[in-house]
């Protein structure tokens, strides 16, 4: 916990250093393209958001809902736009990607899907976008999710290569355009990527707290169910 919290602290120091806000920014995927995007990784590697002041985009609490007054709220979000094959529905997905601690932990599992009523279990929500499952495997609404080095965030890959179109059983109405929920089969076969986990923890965390190559040791050490390696550099089996 003391660790935990030391994290937190030296990742606020860094992003005051760095001119950023304490609390990050929510991302909001929306809207129909309206500029060209590069190709996922490539784009991730990069960063893409196009940020807006968060007036708009407040929720309003629901009944019976308080929200503290000492937890701090971002001022402004990040805006991604759908790419146009999602926005029309029509397509390839070439991969579906999920963020997520090294090792699941009870308290960080969301109910949300089953409370929503749509019948999707925790660990069948993935997205289409690589830069949202990044805000879900260091979320710091949620303490010290993803930054604790002793369990960190991981970005998990899937290959898919399917067209939208053919993607129906891993839809559900109500859960986003750009969410998909695959099999439990295809989920015991994804891999931690270690392109898109680095990236996201340098991103957030700068390289000195990052401890990056102890954070490498832990995923490339980490096995699947099947007592198999659980992680993959950027495509199964290789670099590209």
């Amino acid at each position: 916990m003391i660790k935990g919290i030391l994290a937190i602290a030296a990742r606020n120091a860094r992003r005051k250093r760095l001119g950023l806000p304490k609390t990050k920014p929510s991302m909001i995927i929306s809207g129909a393209e309206t500029s060209k995007r590069l190709p996922e990784g490539l784009e991730f590697l990069r960063g893409y958001a196009k940020r807006q002041e968060r007036k708009n985009f407040l929720l309003k609490p629901q009944p019976g809902q308080v929200i503290p007054k000492n937890i701090p709220i971002p001022k402004y979000v990040d805006m991604v736009p759908l790419r146009a094959s999602i926005a029309a529905g029509k397509g390839k997905i070439k991969n579906l990607f999920r963020g997520e601690t090294l090792y699941p932990d009870q308290k960080y599992i969301s109910k949300t899907g089953m409370e929503s009523g749509t019948g999707v279990k925790p660990g069948q929500w993935w997205s289409a976008e690589p830069l949202e499952a990044a805000t879900y495997a260091i979320r710091p609404s949620k303490g010290i999710m993803g930054i604790d080095s002793a369990n960190p965030g991981v970005i998990r890959r899937m290959s898919v290569n399917k067209n939208i179109e053919d993607m129906g059983d891993m839809m559900q109405r109500g859960t986003g355009k750009t969410h998909f929920h695959p099999t439990q089969d295809m989920i015991d076969n994804s891999k931690i990527s270690l392109f898109y986990s680095v990236i996201n923890r340098l991103r957030e965390l700068g390289f000195k707290d990052a401890k990056i190559f102890k954070y490498i040791g832990q995923i490339m050490r980490k096995k699947n169910a099947a007592g198999k390696r659980d992680y993959m550099l950027y495509n199964s089996g290789g670099i590209v």
